[in-house]
């Protein structure tokens, strides 16, 4: 009979599938960048990553955020398609809406 890995138990649970092989460890302390087995990693590990990860998540809120405006300033512009976003946006501030 074959044992299943902890890990492959915890995968097993729909919210944990997506459970990576490996993590990025930032440097901390005295200690480099690092990647991780997902199974060997201790706890600390994982919180340095996923404090890295919350980050990077911050900087896609903002990046999309800040598209998403520009997006829908061009619109108002009555910009679509091929038209260049920034150039319409840019009108679309500079006409005070």
């Amino acid at each position: 009979m074959f044992k299943t890995t902890p890990l492959k138990r915890l995968r097993e649970l729909r919210w944990l599938e997506m459970l990576p092989d490996n993590i990025d460890v930032p440097a901390v302390f005295d200690r480099p960048d690092q990647v991780v087995p997902i199974e060997r990693a201790t706890v600390d590990e994982i919180e340095f990553a996923l404090v890295a990860l919350a980050r990077q998540q911050s900087d896609l809120y903002s990046l999309t955020g800040a598209l998403g405006d520009v997006l829908k300033m061009a619109r108002r512009q009555g910009a679509c398609g091929a038209d260049n976003a920034i150039s319409a946006a840019a009108r679309d501030l500079e006409s005070g809406k």
